[in-house]
């Protein structure tokens, strides 16, 4: 993560857009419904892509609560504030680096939401990423090499994962799962613009039927395909 914040802060003043001759991009990125690891494939596909490539110049990585450090990073923010926006799931990375922070200021949602609309961007356009959520397939839908992919699955299967994940009881499950959906379609459709606002994914697998592995094989395929390398 160290070398991601540094690199995002040193890259910061540059323009958006790479060079001329270099379009943005490529990125992948992960819309899951809760229950769907979208941090097991981000895994298991980075991994593939980087020993197809095998040039650690081009390496790939993967992205998720980064992100939000990054943010943090960028507005001086105590990143206590930010866990307001995605309430739990994100806690006990977010208290890992809150010390790291000084307090100044409290910045309203609105502007916690723009900066880490500009780092999605910004990492995006760099290319070579896979991002986890955050809003990004809304965010990079205008990025030509760009591939969504949407990990969605059955309720009844997604109350049985989190049941067994968190010790739950089906009542609270299904509460928490619903909850999360709810939270993670909102923050998406907060970065929607009026002129785009149906999100086209590329893929959708359902993870009651299909394992990461097998989920794996196809997006690469469609990578391959779109000749993202």
């Amino acid at each position: 993560m160290d070398n991601l914040l540094l690199k995002y802060m040193t890259e910061r003043a540059k323009p958006e857009i790479k060079k001329a001759t270099e379009p943005p991009g490529p990125v992948v990125t992960i819309s899951r419904e809760c229950g769907c690891s979208g941090r097991l494939f981000a895994e298991e596909l980075t991994e593939r892509i980087n020993r197809k490539i095998n040039n650690p110049v081009k390496n790939w990585k993967w992205v998720n609560k980064e992100i939000l450090c990054l943010a943090s990073k960028e507005l001086k923010l105590n990143p206590d504030q930010i866990k307001n926006l995605l309430k739990t799931e994100d806690k006990s990375f977010l208290d890992e680096i809150v010390s790291s922070f000084t307090v100044k200021y409290y910045a309203p949602d609105a502007k916690i939401k723009r900066a880490i609309k500009e780092v999605v961007r910004h990492i995006a356009i760099q290319g070579n990423v896979v991002i986890i959520g955050r809003g990004s397939e809304a965010l990079t839908q205008d990025i030509q090499r760009s591939l969504h992919i949407k990990l969605y699955a059955p309720l009844s299967w997604k109350i049985d994962v989190i049941r067994s994940r968190n010790n739950l009881s089906a009542d609270d499950a299904k509460k928490f799962v619903f909850d999360t959906d709810k939270r993670r379609l909102k923050f998406v459709e907060e970065y929607l613009t009026k002129e785009s606002n149906k999100l086209v994914y590329d893929i959708d697998f359902n993870c009651a039927k299909f394992s990461i592995e097998e989920i794996a094989d196809i997006t690469m395929k469609a990578i391959e395909t779109k000749s993202f390398f």
